[in-house]
């Protein structure tokens, strides 16, 4: 009696699992939640962002007022700037052989200027005094 109980047993045990793993193939996907768009935030590419202004320190080499152009030579090699209108009058004191620092965007000059020796920053003193 024992046999036929065991047999029975494991032949609806193995009928459990083989249905058990059709059930599972046969179920429709989930569905997913729907997604909401709302007017107005549709993603846009992120704006570039500006380029930022670097320092450039040496001695000029070629200095033309008229064409808006300067070259200097440092210990990063020789570079030629661009000068705008705006920064020429700049130009005015400055002299082939003179040290000068740059501020520039790429090959654009934002502000040329002599660094500051302890002669200059006397004579900047004695102003303020008076």
């Amino acid at each position: 009696m024992r046999k036929p109980f065991h047999r029975i047993a494991a032949a609806a045990f193995a009928l459990s699992i083989v249905a058990g793993g059709c059930a599972k193939e046969n179920l429709p996907p989930q569905p997913q939640p729907a997604k909401k768009e709302i007017s107005g935030t549709a993603k846009t590419a992120a704006p570039k962002p500006k380029p930022r202004a670097k320092l450039f320190t040496g001695t000029i080499e070629a200095l033309d007022e008229t064409a808006g152009t300067l070259t200097l030579k440092g210990p990063k090699g020789e570079m030629d700037f661009q000068v705008p209108a705006k920064v020429k009058e700049q130009l005015d004191d400055l002299e082939i052989g003179d040290k000068v620092i740059v501020k520039h965007v790429d090959e654009v000059a934002l502000a040329v200027v002599k660094p500051r020796t302890s002669k200059s920053a006397l004579i900047l003193e004695e102003k303020r005094v008076l």
